[in-house]
């Protein structure tokens, strides 16, 4: 399904925190790992005042240094291969245009990067390149200061539809990660209880004038239930058609 793994770093240990992820994934299905850093573009004001004289001396200097970066995470990394890229830009539209050019690739990021101000603007990042990237995604909650862990104990995918094709185009990204992972894979659809389908009604009480009986929305709430039991076991029964063995 896929045929590499991007991932972009900013050089802090918030966005670190797919790397063990990433290991498992690229050792689970045998498929290489690409990691890259955007680099902003120097303003010819801040490299030196007589028209960024010293700006192509600047450039190279920060993109070696992104490079030792990502040489050395690369180092502790465990993986099928890995390779290591920078590019200057801006960061939603190299990110996106370096995923093109992988239209197989997984993409993996963290929720947020560095700290305080940045921080915030990595969350809106990683949102903005979610609702524009073609590429699935695997997007990592970043929750912890520190250094990454070194493994991860990842043991089940939880899946929540809603009935929707939508939501129902993540079921064969779940049937690759289960199979190569040995994964279990738990479903979940929320279904409307008595009271809310009372609540949606407008009536605040239940006598013979309203028309309305308690038993009525009882047979609603059980009918929706049921209905939501069947969707589940049916997308069950397509998972484990996939080769999916803990459902």
């Amino acid at each position: 399904m896929y045929d590499r793994i991007l991932v972009p770093l900013d050089g802090s240990p918030l966005a670190e925190q797919v790397l063990p992820y990433v290991s498992r994934i690229s050792l689970g299905m045998g498929v290489p790992v690409h990691l890259m850093q955007v680099l902003h573009p120097v303003n010819e004001q801040m490299a030196d005042p007589a028209h960024g004289l010293f700006r192509s001396s600047i450039d190279a200097g920060m993109h070696d240094q992104a490079i030792d970066y990502l040489d050395s995470v690369k180092r502790n990394m465990t993986g099928k291969e890995i390779t290591c890229h920078a590019v200057e830009g801006n960061v939603v539209s190299s990110i996106i245009e370096e995923s093109d050019k992988m239209p197989r690739a997984l993409v993996v990021m963290s929720t947020h990067g560095r700290s305080g101000v940045t921080r915030m603007l990595m969350g809106s990042i990683t949102d903005n390149i979610l609702h524009h990237i073609k590429n699935p995604m695997l997007i990592v909650c970043g929750h912890r200061e520190g250094e990454p862990e070194l493994d991860t104990n990842l043991e089940t995918i939880l899946v929540p539809l809603d009935g929707s094709p939508l939501a129902e185009q993540v079921l064969p990204h779940v049937a690759a990660l289960a199979n190569a992972l040995e994964l279990k894979v738990t479903l979940v659809r929320a279904v409307t209880t008595h009271d809310q389908f009372s609540a949606a009604t407008g009536v605040g009480r239940i006598d013979g004038a309203s028309g309305i009986h308690f038993q009525n929305f009882e047979a609603m709430a059980q009918t929706a239930g049921n209905q939501a039991l069947d969707y589940i076991e049916a997308q069950e029964a397509a998972l484990r058609r996939q080769g999916v063995v803990d459902v």
